[in-house]
C-alpha cells in the first residue's frame, strides 16, 4: 500500500507559486508566527515550508486537531456496532455516576449530541478548580440547558467520548485509530498524545505529531474514507456526515469562517470548505470543488484575528489563483519561491540590536526591590555583539536565558525542562524585550519586557501559553547593587 504522497511543482497542479510565497509574506509581515505551511493538491505534495526549529519531522502540539481524531474513532466504534450514536452516555460510565441522583438534562445527552458539542454544558467542565478527574466532572458538574439545543465549544465533552473509545477498545485513542488506518497511511509510529490526571488521552487538545500526519489523515476524511489506492480505511457514511453542518455556529464565535456550522468535531468553513482546527493556528482544511488541503501550524495565541488572519490571507492571496489546468512553468520563478520556503525560520523580535543603555547596564546585578510571583530576588544583563543572557536567582537557584539580537538562541527554558527559542531587541533606547517561543508540547510564548532609569529596572512578564509558566507574570522593580 501507498503510504507517503508524490510531490510536485504548484505549477503542475494549478498553483502559482508566487501565489503561495504571498501568502506566507502577509503573514510574517504581520509578524503572525507560523511553524509550517503544506499544501496539497491532485494528491501531490506542492509546496512545504518549516519555520526552524521547526522541521519536517518535528512533533508539533495540535491542540483541538485532536477533537477530529476522536470523532473520527467514534465513527470506527459505531461501525463495529459497539454503540449507537443515539445511545445515552450516561449508560456507558455507571461508575461516574454510582449513589448520584443523575441530571435530567445529563440523562438525555447522546453520544451524537456531544459530537456536535450541543451538550448540556455551556462550558468545558474540568476546568473548574480543584478537578483531577476530568471524565467524572462530565457526569458531577450542574448541567445549564437542555442537550441538543445550545451549541456551545465543550471540551470536556469530547474527552468524555475519548475516554469511551479508550474503554470500550481497550486501547489508546491512537492505538486503536492506528490499527484502523493510521499505520496504513503512513502515520508517524512515536506520534502520541497526552494524559489527563487518571491515565486518559487528552481527547480535546493533547495530539503530538507532525502536520504531514494532519494532511494524511485529512487526505482520506477528503475522500469519503479511502488512502491514495483507493482502499476504503474508514467508514464512508459516516465520514460524509462528519465534515457537514450538523449545527449552527452563526453568532457563537468571533471569527467569519467559523461562524459557518460544526459537524462532528469539524468546522465547516467559507467556500465549501471544512477543517481539523486546533487553537493558535494549528489547521488542516479540505477545499472539496479545488480538490486541495492546505495544512498550518502556528502560534497566533495572544494575537486577536490571528486565525482569521489565516484564513483570509489565503482566501486572498491563493485561492482566486488556482487554476483547473497546469499553468506555464517558469523555472527561475519557481526555484525562487521553492528556496523562499527553505529558508524560514521563526520570526524574531523586531527593533534595534544595541542601545546607549547597554553600557550602563551591562553587567550589573540589579537586587530586586519588590516581591513578585517569580520570586526573582536579582537579575543581571550580559551583551556580546549578537548574543545577551538575562541571569536571574529565584527560589530554585540561578537561571540563564540566552537570545539573540535579529536571530533566535534555542534552549530549554530555566528549570522548567521546556525547549524554546529567543530573541530580544531594543524597542526604545530605555526597554529592552526578550521574546521566548516554545516549541514542544507546550506551544505559546513568554515576554519579558524590562525598562530601564537611571539606576532602576522594571520587569514585566507577559505569559501567552495556555498552562504553564504560571509564576512568570506581573511586574517588579530592581537597583543596581552596589
Amino acid at each position: 500500500m501507498m503510504t507517503d504522497f508524490l510531490t510536485a511543482t504548484p505549477e503542475s497542479v494549478g498553483i502559482p507559486s508566487e501565489s503561495l510565497v504571498a501568502f506566507l509574506q502577509e503573514l510574517e509581515e504581520a509578524e503572525l508566527p507560523l511553524h509550517s505551511f503544506i499544501v496539497l493538491r491532485h494528491n501531490r505534495i506542492a509546496f512545504e515550508s518549516y519555520y526552524a526549529p521547526y522541521e519536517r519531522n518535528t512533533f508539533h502540539r495540535m491542540f483541538s486537531v485532536t477533537k477530529s481524531f476522536v470523532s473520527i474513532a467514534i465513527g470506527c466504534l459505531a461501525y463495529e456496532g459497539r454503540i449507537s450514536l443515539d445511545d445515552r452516555i450516561v449508560d456507558y460510565f455507571p461508575e461516574k455516576t454510582e449513589g448520584l441522583t443523575i441530571h435530567p438534562y445529563l440523562a438525555l445527552l447522546t453520544i451524537r449530541q456531544m459530537l456536535e458539542m450541543r451538550t448540556c454544558y455551556d462550558s468545558t467542565t474540568y476546568k473548574a478548580k480543584g478537578v483531577t478527574d476530568w471524565v467524572g466532572s462530565f457526569f458531577t458538574t450542574k448541567p445549564t440547558h437542555a442537550p441538543g439545543t445550545n451549541w456551545s465549544y465543550d471540551t470536556s465533552s469530547t474527552h468524555t467520548l475519548c475516554a469511551l473509545v479508550e474503554k470500550l477498545s481497550g486501547q489508546t485513542l491512537l492505538d486503536y485509530l492506528r490499527d484502523h488506518f493510521l499505520n496504513l497511511i503512513g502515520f508517524s509510529e512515536d506520534a502520541y498524545c497526552l494524559k489527563d490526571p487518571q491515565g486518559v488521552s487528552m481527547g480535546g487538545s493533547g495530539l503530538m505529531c507532525t502536520p504531514m500526519d494532519i494532511c494524511r489523515v485529512m487526505y482520506v476524511v477528503s475522500h469519503d474514507g479511502c488512502w491514495i489506492d483507493g482502499t476504503q480505511v474508514l467508514p464512508e457514511e459516516y465520514i460524509r456526515q462528519a465534515i457537514v453542518k450538523q449545527a449552527d455556529t452563526y453568532a457563537k464565535t468571533r471569527v467569519y469562517d467559523e461562524m459557518q456550522g460544526y459537524g462532528y468535531q469539524f468546522w465547516t468553513l467559507t467556500h465549501g470548505a471544512y477543517a481539523m482546527y486546533g487553537m493558535g493556528g494549528q489547521l488542516a482544511v479540505a477545499i472539496p470543488d479545488k480538490d486541495l488541503i492546505f495544512v498550518t501550524t502556528a502560534d497566533t495565541q495572544g494575537r486577536d484575528g490571528g486565525v482569521e488572519m489565516i484564513y483570509q490571507s489565503f482566501w486572498k492571496n491563493v485561492y482566486p489563483y488556482l487554476s483547473d489546468e497546469p499553468l506555464e512553468a517558469n523555472t527561475a520563478v519557481i526555484a525562487s519561491c521553492l528556496d523562499y520556503a527553505e529558508s524560514r525560520t521563526l520570526a524574531t523580535i523586531p527593533g534595534y540590536d544595541s542601545s546607549p543603555v547597554v553600557d550602563v547596564i551591562n553587567e550589573k546585578t540589579f537586587v530586586s526591590d519588590t516581591s513578585n510571583y517569580a520570586q526573582i530576588k536579582e537579575f543581571s544583563f550580559t551583551f556580546d555583539g549578537n548574543f545577551g543572557m538575562f541571569r536571574y536567582l529565584n527560589a530554585t537557584g540561578y537561571h540563564i536565558v540566552r537570545f539573540g539580537f535579529g536571530r533566535n538562541y534555542i534552549q530549554e527554558f530555566a528549570d522548567t525542562g521546556h525547549k524554546c527559542a529567543a530573541s530580544a531587541a531594543f524597542r526604545a533606547p530605555e526597554t529592552l524585550v526578550i521574546k521566548l517561543q516554545f516549541v514542544d508540547e507546550s506551544v505559546g510564548h513568554l515576554y519579558i519586557i524590562v525598562n530601564f532609569i537611571e539606576n532602576h529596572a522594571t520587569i514585566m512578564f507577559n505569559k501567552i501559553e495556555e498552562s504553564l509558566f504560571n509564576e512568570y507574570r506581573g511586574t517588579f522593580s530592581g537597583t543596581i547593587k552596589k
